[in-house]
């Protein structure tokens, strides 16, 4: 059975195994880059939230041999556990923009690879990238979820992109302060104890390394936009005399790398490309492409 079949095989079970009690349907979630995730929607009749589960773990376990009626109630128990007891507080207000207004942000994305999704959400373009917006969700409930920003938001909340910005952006970089530390540091705070001390044993300085460090945000979630902050690549330069390239890691953090003579702009941009086929989730890609920061004019070019 493809996947296709499975989907639809899938969603005949769960209907039988609640007795058409409950309303299921099959959803194509857009992601960013261009991504989509088929997911299974389960809800009772009139009811104003509902979680939408993933189906290719599910998949993943049909092909190793789970039957069918057995993934179809562990997804129906999944839906009573993802299921909140109530409408979280933070949505119950998001029709009303100055309640929701201090908790919205900026984030940036691929502009060419987000092209069909841009023309439902506002954005404003930068290099070959867009600043996109997101409400974060501050609930108890629906702990650390996003809401993306679209066209449709803006004309219930009678406001204009401009208007967005302006408040998103003050919010961004005020709320979320950008961290620089260098990569070693960054890896060490993933550690182990034990992974820890392999680590110090191992990693001998090398007089000849250009080091490298990463910038993020403080929550290191869609951190890549502070590279546009005011000051946080001046006060990167000056920290490392020199310009730096600026390699787009993912759209949550950036590599800062000191201008050198041993690195060439097609070497960096042929790591990057590479990095991103192998080890960045789709959704993830910032771009292939590396940016210059002149330090004597502060800007930054591609």
């Amino acid at each position: 059975m493809n996947f296709t079949e499975f989907k639809d095989a899938l969603l005949d079970e769960v209907k039988v195994i609640s007795n058409e009690k409950l309303e299921a349907s099959i959803e194509k979630l857009n992601k960013n880059n261009g991504v989509t995730i088929d997911a299974m929607c389960i809800r009772k009749k009139n009811e104003a939230m509902a979680p939408l589960i993933y189906l290719e773990d599910y998949y993943s376990e049909y092909k190793k041999g789970v039957p069918l009626s057995s993934l179809a109630r562990h997804m129906l128990s999944q839906y009573n556990d993802d299921l909140p007891k109530s409408t979280p507080s933070a949505l119950n207000s998001f029709g009303n923009f100055e309640s929701v207004q201090h908790k919205i942000y900026c984030r940036i994305v691929n502009y060419e690879m987000n092209s069909t999704l841009l023309s439902k959400i506002p954005y404003r373009q930068t290099l070959d990238l867009a600043i996109t917006y997101y409400y974060h969700v501050d609930d108890s409930v629906l702990k650390d979820a996003t809401i993306a920003i679209t066209n449709e938001h803006l004309r219930n909340w009678s406001i204009d992109e401009n208007m967005l910005y302006h408040i998103a952006w003050e919010n961004t970089v005020n709320q979320l302060p950008s961290d620089l530390k260098s990569i070693e540091d960054t890896l060490r705070e993933l550690m182990t104890p034990e992974e820890l001390d392999e680590f110090s044993i191992q990693s001998e300085p090398n007089p000849n390394s250009v080091p490298m460090h990463i910038i993020t945000n403080s929550r290191r979630c869609m951190g890549a936009i502070c590279i546009l902050y005011p000051e946080s690549l001046k006060k990167a330069s000056d920290r490392l005399n020199s310009n730096l390239y600026i390699l787009p890691s993912s759209i949550h953090e950036c590599i800062l790398v000191p201008e050198h003579k041993t690195y060439s702009k097609d070497g960096l941009e042929e790591m990057v490309t590479d990095i991103n086929a192998t080890q960045v989730d789709p959704q993830e890609i910032l771009s292939n492409n590396v940016y210059f920061y002149d330090r004597s004019k502060d800007l930054i070019s591609l």
